[in-house]
Protein backbone atom coordinates (compact mmCIF):
# COMPACT_ATOMS: atom_id res chain seq x y z
CA UNK A 1 0.00 0.00 0.00
CA UNK A 2 1.29 3.52 -0.88
CA UNK A 3 -0.49 7.03 -0.62
CA UNK A 4 0.04 9.47 -3.33
CA UNK A 5 -0.44 12.57 -4.76
CA UNK A 6 -3.57 12.71 -6.95
CA UNK A 7 -3.04 12.49 -11.22
CA UNK A 8 -5.66 12.71 -13.57
CA UNK A 9 -4.55 8.78 -14.34
CA UNK A 10 -6.17 7.76 -11.44
CA UNK A 11 -9.86 9.83 -12.31
CA UNK A 12 -11.71 7.14 -13.93
CA UNK A 13 -10.95 4.81 -10.89
CA UNK A 14 -11.62 7.47 -8.33
CA UNK A 15 -15.05 8.89 -9.70
CA UNK A 16 -16.21 4.96 -10.12
CA UNK A 17 -15.36 4.91 -6.34
CA UNK A 18 -16.85 7.68 -5.62
CA UNK A 19 -19.83 6.20 -7.71
CA UNK A 20 -20.25 3.22 -5.44
CA UNK A 21 -19.46 5.00 -2.26
CA UNK A 22 -22.46 8.28 -1.92
CA UNK A 23 -25.95 8.71 -2.64
CA UNK A 24 -24.55 12.35 -4.21
CA UNK A 25 -20.69 11.56 -6.19
CA UNK A 26 -19.07 13.85 -6.92
CA UNK A 27 -18.74 14.73 -10.62
CA UNK A 28 -15.31 14.06 -12.68
CA UNK A 29 -15.19 17.82 -13.03
CA UNK A 30 -15.78 18.33 -9.44
CA UNK A 31 -12.55 15.98 -8.49
CA UNK A 32 -10.47 18.09 -11.37
CA UNK A 33 -11.46 21.33 -9.67
CA UNK A 34 -10.02 20.47 -6.27
CA UNK A 35 -6.88 18.52 -7.91
CA UNK A 36 -6.35 22.28 -9.58
CA UNK A 37 -6.67 24.20 -6.22
CA UNK A 38 -4.06 25.57 -4.06
CA UNK A 39 -5.44 25.48 -0.90
CA UNK A 40 -6.26 21.26 -1.43
CA UNK A 41 -4.27 18.35 -0.91
CA UNK A 42 -5.76 15.53 -3.02
CA UNK A 43 -4.24 11.97 -2.74
CA UNK A 44 -4.53 8.54 -3.87
CA UNK A 45 -4.45 5.27 -1.87
CA UNK A 46 -2.75 2.21 -4.07
CA UNK A 47 -2.77 -1.61 -3.15
CA UNK A 48 -1.39 -3.70 -5.66
CA UNK A 49 -1.32 -0.96 -8.90
CA UNK A 50 -5.39 -0.56 -7.98
CA UNK A 51 -6.85 2.68 -6.88
CA UNK A 52 -7.92 1.64 -3.47
CA UNK A 53 -9.14 4.81 -2.27
CA UNK A 54 -8.56 8.76 -2.38
CA UNK A 55 -8.80 11.99 0.23
CA UNK A 56 -9.30 15.07 -0.41
CA UNK A 57 -8.21 18.29 2.08
CA UNK A 58 -8.24 21.95 2.37
CA UNK A 59 -6.18 23.45 4.90
CA UNK A 60 -6.95 27.28 5.79
CA UNK A 61 -5.60 29.35 8.37
CA UNK A 62 -5.08 26.86 11.32
CA UNK A 63 -8.41 24.55 10.29
CA UNK A 64 -8.16 21.51 7.83
CA UNK A 65 -11.15 20.16 6.57
CA UNK A 66 -11.74 16.57 5.16
CA UNK A 67 -13.92 17.47 1.94
CA UNK A 68 -14.22 13.71 0.74
CA UNK A 69 -12.74 10.50 1.87
CA UNK A 70 -13.46 7.23 0.56
CA UNK A 71 -11.99 3.68 -0.30
CA UNK A 72 -13.49 1.24 -2.99
CA UNK A 73 -15.77 -1.66 -1.33
CA UNK A 74 -13.97 -4.41 -2.29
CA UNK A 75 -10.88 -2.71 0.22
CA UNK A 76 -12.81 -2.01 3.23
CA UNK A 77 -12.55 -3.73 6.61
CA UNK A 78 -8.49 -3.69 5.52
CA UNK A 79 -7.21 -0.70 7.53
CA UNK A 80 -6.38 1.58 4.47
CA UNK A 81 -8.80 3.91 6.14
CA UNK A 82 -7.07 4.43 8.78
CA UNK A 83 -3.67 4.97 6.83
CA UNK A 84 -5.47 7.47 5.06
CA UNK A 85 -6.36 9.08 7.99
CA UNK A 86 -3.14 9.01 9.56
CA UNK A 87 -1.73 10.87 6.08
CA UNK A 88 -4.48 13.26 6.41
CA UNK A 89 -2.79 14.00 10.20
CA UNK A 90 0.62 14.10 8.77
CA UNK A 91 -0.40 16.36 5.75
CA UNK A 92 -2.19 18.31 8.38
CA UNK A 93 0.56 19.01 10.52
CA UNK A 94 2.59 19.72 7.36
CA UNK A 95 0.63 22.87 7.51
CA UNK A 96 0.60 23.49 11.12
CA UNK A 97 -3.12 23.14 11.50
CA UNK A 98 -4.41 22.83 14.62
CA UNK A 99 -7.56 20.94 14.18
CA UNK A 100 -9.23 18.12 11.05
CA UNK A 101 -12.99 18.59 10.80
CA UNK A 102 -15.08 16.06 8.90
CA UNK A 103 -18.92 15.78 8.32
CA UNK A 104 -19.86 11.99 8.22
CA UNK A 105 -23.74 10.66 7.32
CA UNK A 106 -25.35 10.53 11.11
CA UNK A 107 -26.26 6.66 9.65
CA UNK A 108 -22.89 5.59 8.46
CA UNK A 109 -22.18 3.71 11.55
CA UNK A 110 -18.40 1.94 10.09
CA UNK A 111 -17.23 5.79 9.09
CA UNK A 112 -17.83 6.94 12.53
CA UNK A 113 -16.28 4.18 14.32
CA UNK A 114 -13.16 4.63 12.06
CA UNK A 115 -13.34 8.36 13.24
CA UNK A 116 -13.60 8.09 16.73
CA UNK A 117 -11.51 4.83 16.98
CA UNK A 118 -8.55 7.94 15.40
CA UNK A 119 -9.95 10.34 18.13
CA UNK A 120 -12.42 12.87 16.43
CA UNK A 121 -15.14 13.93 18.72
CA UNK A 122 -18.61 14.76 17.73
CA UNK A 123 -18.89 18.44 17.86
CA UNK A 124 -22.74 19.10 16.04
CA UNK A 125 -24.94 17.81 13.90
CA UNK A 126 -26.05 19.74 10.91
CA UNK A 127 -29.39 19.32 9.72
CA UNK A 128 -30.46 18.06 6.20
CA UNK A 129 -26.82 18.21 5.52
CA UNK A 130 -27.08 15.71 2.80
CA UNK A 131 -30.31 16.92 1.40
CA UNK A 132 -33.15 14.31 3.28
CA UNK A 133 -30.31 13.17 5.98
CA UNK A 134 -28.00 14.69 8.70
CA UNK A 135 -24.52 14.96 9.09
CA UNK A 136 -22.33 14.10 12.06
CA UNK A 137 -19.71 17.67 12.35
CA UNK A 138 -16.44 15.32 14.38
CA UNK A 139 -13.22 17.19 15.16
CA UNK A 140 -9.78 15.95 15.64
CA UNK A 141 -7.24 18.26 18.06
CA UNK A 142 -4.06 17.71 15.74
CA UNK A 143 -2.03 20.01 17.81
CA UNK A 144 -2.16 21.75 21.24
CA UNK A 145 -4.79 24.04 20.87
CA UNK A 146 -6.52 27.44 23.12
CA UNK A 147 -10.36 26.77 24.03
CA UNK A 148 -11.99 25.75 21.29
Amino acid sequence: MKIINFSKRFLDDIAEIERQSFVNPWTKEMLLDSAKNAAVKFKVLIENKTVAGYYIISTSADETEVLDIAIDPKFRKRSFGQAMLADIKKESNNKKSRVIFLEVRQNNNAAINLYKSFGFKEIGVRKKYYKNEDALVLKLINHKESAL
